[in-house]
């Protein structure tokens, strides 16, 4: 199989870094935790949460963990056969000028320390939504999507997509008979295998 795997929130927990380091800059608790984005989950403006990500989004970038078993269950699903793309729609990366070619080279340099290794990455643009991630899933010609956005996830299901949704608190809301939640990567490795089966 063909699998496409985003990386905020997916491979990594996107919402413990905004709420460890969100603390930091607003000298307060998360006023809705259970929210996407930071100015949803610190009833912030647009302005402050600019700022906030000015002084922490890179620091992100490059130094937060992958969520656990993420590695393991990605070099398994290599193993066993299939074939791992990213597509991402991380901030920056499509842009065609020094913050893009820098918001890259910090990207892959991320994968290369924590030890993943793709077949591939497409970059998606984070303006545009679920259009672009579609755009990879054809390019790599994806069997199916791992993501944690409740509208990309819904988005993608509706086109036909098979989405493994990495089940949060922003997504509860949402469910479509192409959408399967999961737990953990552990959880993906065995989603994925019960899938695989049904492609014999």
């Amino acid at each position: 199989m063909i699998i496409g795997i985003d990386c905020d929130g997916v491979l990594t927990d996107m919402s413990a870094y905004i709420f460890y380091y969100g603390e930091k800059w607003f000298k307060r608790k998360p006023e809705n935790p259970d929210a996407l984005d930071t100015r949803d989950i610190f009833n912030c403006t647009k302005y402050q949460e600019f700022l906030f990500g000015l002084k922490y989004f890179f620091t992100y970038c490059k130094k937060w963990k992958p969520r656990k078993y993420a590695r393991t269950a990605i070099n398994k699903l290599k193993k066993d056969g299939h074939k791992v793309y990213q597509i991402t729609a991380r901030k920056f990366t499509t842009r065609n000028n020094l913050l893009g070619i820098y918001s890259r080279y910090i990207y892959r340099k991320w994968l290369k320390e924590n030890n993943f290794d793709f077949n591939g990455i497409f970059y998606c643009s984070d303006s545009l939504g679920g259009a672009d991630k579609l755009k990879g899933i054809r390019h790599f010609s994806a069997d199916v999507m791992i993501d944690d956005r409740p509208d990309i996830a819904l988005y993608l299901a509706k086109k036909g997509v098979k989405v493994l949704l990495f089940d949060t608190k922003y997504n509860k809301n949402i469910s479509h008979r192409n959408i399967i939640r999961v737990s953990d990567w552990k959880d993906i490795y065995r989603k994925i295998s019960e899938i695989q089966k049904n492609f014999k």
